[in-house]
């Protein structure tokens, strides 16, 4: 039973299951929604349309999809989730159909860097009292009628 984990779907969502399934809807993990997307890739570029729902249980696709999930779980083991995902979905990542393509790990760690670097200069922003500011001040050409409320005053 414990060898067939990597095919159910959480129906609510939690902190291990935050992503939805491109196939099915439900929630699913990181590993399992990294290991669809490559191989909803991979039916794309061989021209066989979109994947069928539960598509992990049919023979063609239960051993592409068992191999995909292994190699995601161990990315997600060594890197953030997010910085995985946001490769993925880049510019560069988007043309890669297998988690097992030669540099990703390097690709990866870039991506998870810039995260990082990311998130350490968001904790460290300076927010104004937005009480004290000054009001704007109008711009354009002022009209006939302002220009002598203004020698009134």
């Amino acid at each position: 039973m414990q060898k067939e984990s990597y095919l159910k779907l959480a129906t609510n969502k939690s902190d291990c299951s935050k992503y939805k399934s491109p196939s099915t809807g439900e929630y699913c993990t990181a590993a399992q929604y990294i290991s669809e997307l490559m191989c909803q890739r991979m039916a794309e570029n061989n021209n066989e349309g979109s994947l069928a729902y539960k598509f992990w249980n049919t023979k063609k696709w239960k051993r592409t999809y068992i191999n995909q999930v292994t190699k995601a779980n161990k990315l997600v083991e060594k890197y953030d989730e997010r910085a995985i995902v946001k490769f993925l979905n880049s510019d560069r990542g988007k043309r890669i159909y297998s988690l097992r393509f030669p540099n990703l790990e390097d690709m990866i760690a870039e991506e998870e860097r810039k995260l990082e670097t990311l998130d350490e200069s968001s904790n460290t922003a300076d927010y104004k009292d937005s009480s004290r500011s000054q009001p704007r001040k109008p711009f354009g050409k002022q009209s006939d009628m302002s220009r002598l409320r203004n020698l009134d005053e």
